[in-house]
């Protein structure tokens, strides 16, 4: 009997060792698993597959001058003696407000020129404010400086509200130059802020086409 229980284990041994070779053929050794021996089945693990984050790639870079208005900066900057660094966000700012409220862009600097000489702190003792010398209790409808008593200080916000009130102007008198003058406060037609003003814009526009080669800067 004891011959026989020996060759009955011996057998058994090359069975389980068999069945062992057989599963790591068919699994590797890492796959191999005590559950996987003893023929058991083995509990799967889910793994969530995680999403990328998301991230927001807004663009929020400044908007870039035209070439002409970069030609604009140039003759500015000599002209008026003005850092074509500040320069820089301050024509950007009459470029993109003139495209989305409908005033020529070179218009709005050309009143900057003879309002503030491109000051954005500048204040008159009739409390006209900052680039554009916007007067803020004429415009309530645009502007609450009761909020915030700086507001026309902000360089992009004095812009706006100058484009718009040039825009309602320019509609209701049916003229780029007698809007200048309601905007001046002057209805005489004959009174000399327009000429003034569309005298600067023939020279920004002459600049933008030539760099201000042929104005003497």
């Amino acid at each position: 009997m004891l011959h026989f229980a020996h060759g009955g284990l011996l057998v058994a041994g090359l069975i389980v060792t068999l069945f062992v070779a057989s599963r790591i053929a068919n699994h590797g050794v890492q796959g191999l698993s005590l559950g996987s021996l003893m023929g058991g089945s083995s509990t799967s693990v889910a793994v969530e597959e995680v999403e990328p984050e998301v991230v927001d790639v807004t663009d929020t870079a400044p908007t870039k001058l035209s070439p002409d208005l970069q030609r604009v900066k140039t003759y500015i900057a000599k002209r008026y003696q003005v850092s074509a660094v500040a320069l820089e966000p301050l024509l950007a700012a009459a470029q993109q407000t003139g495209r989305s409220v409908g005033v020529d862009p070179l218009l709005l600097v050309a009143v900057m020129a003879i309002e503030s000489r491109f000051n954005p702190f500048a204040e008159s003792p009739m409390g006209a404010q900052g680039l554009m010398q916007v007067i803020p209790k004429w415009h309530p409808d645009k502007v609450d400086v009761k909020t915030d008593k700086g507001a026309m200080f902000d360089p992009d916000t004095n812009i706006r509200v100058g484009a718009l009130v040039l825009k309602e102007y320019i509609q209701s008198t049916g003229s780029v130059e007698r809007a200048l003058q309601q905007y001046n406060g002057s209805s005489d037609p004959a009174a000399p802020y327009a000429n003034k003003v569309m005298a600067v814009k023939a020279q920004l526009s002459q600049a933008a086409r030539s760099g201000g080669k042929f104005l003497g800067v």
